[in-house]
């Protein structure tokens, strides 16, 4: 993992407890006034439904944390590899 990692409260995060990685090339991002919710999951084959396996429920506050660390993050990944291709464009909307 690169350098661009932002923590919210602490600069270390307790990692003992953490299940296994997933890859997803799915999100869906959803809110109300007081909650993000960010689904993630796997689209295998073109046409069929995404799999969606995790869903974060976050505050405003932290969702906002979460982007600034993002956008730093893809400045940073720019900056070595030049900008993201996108291959393909989702159908539905959503990211894929």
């Amino acid at each position: 993992m690169s350098d661009a990692r932002k923590t919210t409260d602490s600069e270390q995060a307790d990692r003992t407890g953490m299940g296994e990685g997933r890859y997803a090339n799915y999100a869906e991002i959803g809110h109300n006034a007081h909650e993000f919710i960010f689904d993630f999951g796997q689209v295998w084959l073109e046409g069929e439904p995404a799999r969606v396996y995790m869903r974060v429920v976050t505050n405003p506050q932290t969702a906002e944390n979460l982007h600034e660390a993002l956008d730093a993050a893809l400045s940073m990944y720019r900056d070595s590899f030049g900008d993201v291709r996108h291959d393909r464009q989702p159908e539905n909307g959503k990211t894929a």
